[in-house]
């Protein structure tokens, strides 16, 4: 019994445990806190170091980042030989922290050496945080060719040239020191270019400063064909500056420029401006000229494709037909032709200017003169006098007083079928009255006859009255109204041919 309390124990707790979350011990790569140097003799050959979460590659030579966590204090994080050129390839998430240069080399360095920084990933990051005064990196040649790089401290510098590809490249070297701190954005003695990315920089004092100075090439200081820059520094956005570098050339892009000054040209020959969209509205003097250089902007001219065709419509538009088209004319007025391609916006804001002021354009309403006129003739008559009068209901029902003046076709249609429909209508025919003429003056006859012979069986004086009065009634109707003319004169023979009749039988 004892045994088995035991075995029923062991087996509860082994349940228990198997139903926890797996812990997983290299859940996170060790710290590294010494410099990993590339240089060393040991590098000549593959290393790896599991552990820490990097590999390294001889003879690509590429070092993998994977998750690492290097804090090495005052001393380089990573160091690479200046005379190769060295791939650093990051996946997930790396921090490389240190007082002095982060990734530094061993050498001066050769023109088409340098380092490449490349991202598995977009997401995947290299952050590097540099705590002194020192620059983040030092190379004869840097290319952020993917992934997302974040710096914070010290500029990033190079003897010749900076390239970004499809990186994402975030600087913030606002807490360096100002006056001894490496307190730049990107910093390059040749060049820099961009081809693509993103470009994010708050500096202390220039965003990206090519200086010219040291390098014999190349002699385009400043290329930016594509990508979206935001660049802030304290002193300017991007300085051109002395030297062998003499031009600048802007070609593409989604530029903003956030600080006092924006471009600027101490020592050059020319920036051209071919290309891109610019943002200055934080920026006070965003393209500023030396007061002692030679050096000249020269722009492109704005893109003025859709404010000509909103320019086209409002033109097209007769103005009688609206309410009020003050709005619109005011707009074509405002029209600028002389804008450059950095004023983009400008030429924009006129574009939209007109094609708001269009769509806010109210017709006038339609004559509804003729449809009134017709609409109240038909309702004057009476429905009942009619065989059928759906019609002209049908015609006043399909009234619509919502139509505009470009719509008066359908007004006049309405009207004409109003007076359509009343001028096809058919009257009833009238209810018989009175009897038929003829029948009544026989009717008449026959009853005078039949009264003449009633009256002969009546005594003389009666008889005698009956003449008297008839005669009397006779020349009375003749008299009283002269107008009857025949009529009375017919009832006053009428009357004496009785009279006779009588006498005749009487003297018999």
């Amino acid at each position: 019994m004892k045994k088995t309390r035991i075995f029923s124990t062991m087996l509860a707790t082994v349940i228990c445990m198997a139903s926890l979350p797996a812990i997983n011990a290299f859940a996170a790569n060790q710290q590294r806190t010494i410099t990993l140097d590339l240089t060393t003799s040991e590098f000549q050959n593959d290393q790896k170091n599991e552990d820490e979460g990097w590999s390294w590659d001889a003879d690509t030579l590429t070092l993998t980042l994977d998750n690492v966590d290097f804090s090495t204090g005052n001393k380089s994080s990573i160091k690479v030989d200046g005379l190769k050129s060295t791939t650093i390839l990051f996946k997930g998430e790396n921090k490389l922290e240190s007082s002095t240069t982060i990734i530094g080399r061993n050498d001066k360095g050769l023109k088409d050496v340098g380092l490449n920084l490349r991202g598995e990933a977009k997401e995947s990051k290299l952050s590097l945080v540099e705590t002194g005064n020192s620059p983040s990196m030092d190379q004869p040649n840097i290319t952020f060719e993917s992934g997302t790089v974040d710096i914070q401290g010290g500029a990033a510098i190079t003897l010749y040239t900076i390239k970004v590809m499809e990186a994402a490249v975030n600087i913030d070297t606002t807490m360096a020191d100002p006056e001894d701190g490496w307190n730049d954005g990107l910093y390059a003695n040749g060049s820099i270019e961009i081809y693509g990315g993103e470009v994010n920089v708050n500096a202390g004092r220039i965003g990206l400063f090519v200086v010219g100075i040291g390098a014999p090439e190349p002699k385009t200081g400043l290329i930016i064909e594509d990508g979206k820059l935001d660049i802030n520094g304290k002193l300017a956005d991007i300085y051109v500056g002395s030297g062998n570098t003499k031009n600048a050339v802007i070609s593409g892009g989604d530029i903003t420029l956030g600080g006092n000054i924006g471009i600027f040209l101490y020592d050059c020959e020319k920036c051209e401006i071919k290309g891109g969209t610019f943002h200055t509205d934080e920026c006070e003097k965003p393209f500023a000229v030396h007061r002692d250089s030679s050096a000249v902007f020269e722009y492109a001219k704005a893109d003025y494709t859709e404010l000509d065709k909103a320019e086209e419509t409002a033109k097209a538009l007769n103005k009688d037909n609206y309410v009020d088209f003050t709005a619109v004319e005011k707009a074509l007025e405002a029209i600028d032709r002389t804008k450059n391609l950095t004023q983009q916006s400008d030429v924009d804001k006129m574009a939209k200017d007109i094609n708001d002021a269009v769509a806010a354009l109210v017709y006038k309403s339609a004559d509804y003169t003729e449809l009134d006129k017709a609409e109240k003739a038909a309702k004057a008559l009476n429905k009942d006098d009619y065989e059928d009068f759906s019609a002209v209901e049908k015609a006043l029902a399909a009234i619509d007083r919502t139509k505009n003046i470009t719509e008066q076709a359908d007004v006049d249609a309405m009207a004409k079928a109003i007076n359509d429909a009343v001028a096809n209508l058919v009257k009833k025919a009238p209810a018989s009255s009175q009897p038929d003429s003829e029948n009544s003056s026989d009717n008449s006859s026959d009853i005078s006859s039949s009264s003449a012979v009633d009256s002969s069986s009546s005594d003389s004086k009666a008889t005698d009255s009956k003449s008297d009065s008839s005669s009397k009634a006779a020349s009375n109707a003749s008299n009283t109204n002269p107008s009857t003319g025949v009529a009375g004169g017919a009832f006053a023979l009428a009357l004496l041919s009785g009279a006779a009749v009588v006498m005749a039988k009487k003297k018999k």
